[in-house]
C-alpha cells in the first residue's frame, strides 16, 4: 500500500463493440468506446471513441475528446482530435483542435482560446 503513495491511479473504462448504452453517462479517468451510447456523456479525463464507436446525443464533455468512429453530438473539451475515420457532426468548443485529413466535420468550432470553453452568452 505505501508503494501506491504519490501515485495516481488511472481508471480505464471500457465499453465494447457489443455494448448499447441508452442514456447518460458519466465517468471519471479514462473512457474508451468501442460500441455504442445513445446519450450524453461527461466524463472528468479524458475519453476515445474508437473506430467501431458512435455516440448519438446532445453533448459531449471530456478534458480532451479523440474521435475515431461516428458521433451526432456538441463537443466540449481542452482538446479535439478527429482522426482522419472520423465522422463527426455536431459542433466543437476547445482550446486546441485538430483534424487529420480525411475526416469528416459538418459543424462550427470555436477553438484557440480560454474563453472557447465558456458557455455561449444567450441573447
Amino acid at each position: 500500500m505505501g508503494r501506491m503513495l504519490g501515485r495516481r491511479e488511472r481508471v480505464l473504462t471500457y465499453l465494447g463493440p457489443e455494448t448499447e448504452v441508452l442514456g447518460d453517462l458519466k465517468a471519471k479517468g479514462q473512457v474508451r468506446l468501442d460500441g455504442l451510447v445513445r446519450g450524453s456523456i461527461w466524463v472528468e479525463g479524458e475519453l476515445e471513441v474508437g473506430r467501431t464507436g458512435r455516440v448519438e446525443g446532445e453533448r459531449i464533455e471530456a478534458k480532451a475528446i479523440q474521435v475515431h468512429g461516428e458521433v451526432k453530438a456538441d463537443l466540449v473539451a481542452e482538446k479535439v482530435f478527429l482522426a482522419k475515420t472520423a465522422r463527426l457532426t455536431g459542433n466543437v468548443r476547445a482550446q486546441a483542435l485538430e483534424v487529420e485529413a480525411g475526416a469528416v466535420f459538418v459543424g462550427q468550432s470555436v477553438a484557440g482560446e480560454t474563453r472557447a470553453l465558456e458557455a455561449p452568452k444567450e441573447a
